[in-house]
């Protein structure tokens, strides 16, 4: 008992704050007489709802970070020839980048697939896409594309 006796009075001792404007002071003073409560029974919630939210915005800009990180593509770049299809864009899992890439031929890849996970198609000499794709969409993706062959 004589512990724990104990500890509460080292938790709760006279701290002296430098540099709280009187304003602010006061007004806590005021809000503390107006609640019933102590001046460090206020100031301890104030420090506490202060605390929370600096810890929220911490975790809520930890995952604006991942969010963003996550949305960002992955590049597959620099090949010779790549066939690609439906299975193999699914695994990666996320959206992707063509870069730089002589022949590309995105085997099987049909629209919905394509939206999903293909982000753009650039330097590539030689796209091959299937006839159910639909070459608009492929082309709104596409920059320095020589040549974009439809495939049966």
């Amino acid at each position: 008992m004589a512990t724990k006796e104990r500890e509460e009075t080292e938790d709760k001792k006279d701290i002296s704050i430098k540099g709280v404007s009187k304003d602010i002071y006061r007004r806590v003073l005021n809000l503390a007489r107006d609640t019933g409560k102590t001046l460090g029974e206020v100031t301890n919630d104030a420090y506490k709802t202060f605390l929370a939210t600096a810890s929220g915005a911490r975790q809520i800009s930890k995952n604006f970070v991942e969010g963003a990180t996550q949305s960002m593509p992955k590049y597959i770049e620099n090949i010779k020839n790549l066939s690609v299809d439906k299975n193999d864009l699914a695994e990666i899992g996320h959206k992707v980048a063509f870069s730089n890439i002589d022949t590309l031929e995105l085997a099987g890849v049909d629209n919905e697939t394509f939206d999903r996970y293909v982000d753009s198609i650039t330097n590539v000499k030689t796209l091959k896409i299937d006839k159910h794709l639909s070459k608009a969409k492929v082309l709104v993706k596409c920059s320095f594309v020589d040549n974009i062959t439809v495939t049966q």
